[in-house]
């Protein structure tokens, strides 16, 4: 034997004896498992493991992750049924040993589930009957499988031992079932705190993303969803446009007729700007005045423009207001062959934008606007 060989051989033997003494020393089937699990990570290297005993005409199964965590057995699974069927022959085997038309076969095709390699190991008595199965991911050599069989019938030995000392102590069935209840209460408490967590941070991210006055995306919320759709439009070669508004008159409403007033006309323009887009377009306020939006629309410039104004001219027709809403638009058809970013099509729109207000002034009120002295007073 190598010095290498004997080293291993050592360590595995001073694993073999620590499962001993803590099995030994555990009061029931949960802790029993706390250490069964680790101890087969340690010395099978495997990635998952499943543990069937069949005890008062029940079988009860465990499930070990590659960490050596323990988790409530399925009896859909079909480690489960390759599991049964070995107890009940009562003979260890191999992967290459499923029987085609067998339980095995139809218990699903292991190579779906990524499984290359497996062993199963009966308990060396039947009282109580039982099998270990681990399972590799990996295909394993013959002499790394014939070096794990010889350390699996030493670990159901032990296994084995324990078990029928805690059964000889009364209510072996029961703890194990009440473990197997209490390992399935304890994860249904995880799988709910982590749909919580996940709740807290899609809310906390919804926050973080989403304009408080009008419940458009801010300007957070807008890069980090059009910067994606504008990646799709470049990588498949789609038409694409920015589009950036501001608000006319904001500051003569605000001086005139409140602040309040003032939220009213931006939660106004943010209905009917979003009104212009689809459900698939990004659209947000860029904060103050300013609005922007990023569509695949295939439409020509002017079209969209176009819907933008018949929105407004049909807000200011019969929605009863002391102005007149009114915008100053600047548009960017984004050509999908350019190496301009997102940034850079949104500055080109913002200067439109700033064009076309330079050129006029939008401001209506739809009555005289009165002086400050002549608003109520609350």
């Amino acid at each position: 034997m190598t010095p290498q060989r004997t080293s291993t051989s050592a360590i595995e033997l001073h694993r073999l004896l620590a499962l001993s003494r803590d099995l030994l020393q555990t009061a029931d089937f949960g802790s029993a498992l706390a250490y069964i699990g680790p101890a087969i990570r340690d010395l099978l290297a495997s990635d998952g493991a499943f543990l069937l005993m069949s005890m008062g005409g029940h079988d009860h199964g465990v499930e070990f992750d590659r960490n050596g965590a323990a988790h409530p057995a399925r009896k859909e699974s079909f480690l489960y049924q390759y599991a049964r069927q070995a107890m009940d022959k009562a003979s260890m085997f191999l992967l290459a040993a499923a029987e085609p038309g067998g339980v095995a076969a139809q218990a699903g095709n292991l190579s779906a589930g990524g499984i290359a390699s497996m062993l199963a190991v009966t308990f060396p008595q039947v009282n109580p009957l039982g099998v270990l199965l681990v399972f590799w991911h990996k295909k394993k050599r013959e002499p790394f499988l014939a070096r794990r069989v010889a350390l699996m019938q030493q670990l159901t030995e032990l296994i084995c031992a324990s078990a029928g000392s805690l059964d000889s102590r009364g209510g072996l069935e029961r703890q194990v079932s009440a473990q197997t209840d209490e390992i399935a209460e304890i994860t249904e408490e995880h799988v709910q705190e982590m749909q919580r967590r996940d709740r807290v941070e899609a809310e906390m991210y919804r926050i973080s993303t989403t304009d408080v006055m009008t419940g458009l995306k801010n300007r957070r919320g807008f890069f980090l969803q059009a910067e994606q759709s504008f990646k799709v439009a470049q990588r498949r070669r789609l038409i694409s446009a920015v589009i950036f508004a501001d608000v006319d008159g904001l500051k003569a409403v605000n001086d005139t007729l409140g602040h309040a007033v003032g939220d009213q006309l931006i939660r106004d323009s943010a209905r009917i700007f979003q009104a212009a887009f689809r459900a698939s377009d990004v659209v947000a306020r860029f904060g103050g005045d300013e609005f922007v939006a990023f569509t695949l629309d295939a439409s020509q410039p002017e079209a969209i423009l176009a819907r933008i104004q018949e929105n407004i001219d049909a807000f200011n027709q019969h929605a009863s207001r002391p102005y007149q809403v009114a915008v100053s638009t600047g548009i960017v058809q984004c050509d999908p062959a350019s190496a301009l970013s997102l940034a850079d099509h949104l500055l080109m729109a913002d200067k439109q934008m700033y064009a076309q207000k330079t050129q006029q002034h939008h401001f209506m009120p739809s009555r005289p606007v009165p002086s400050p002295t002549d608003l109520p007073r609350h």
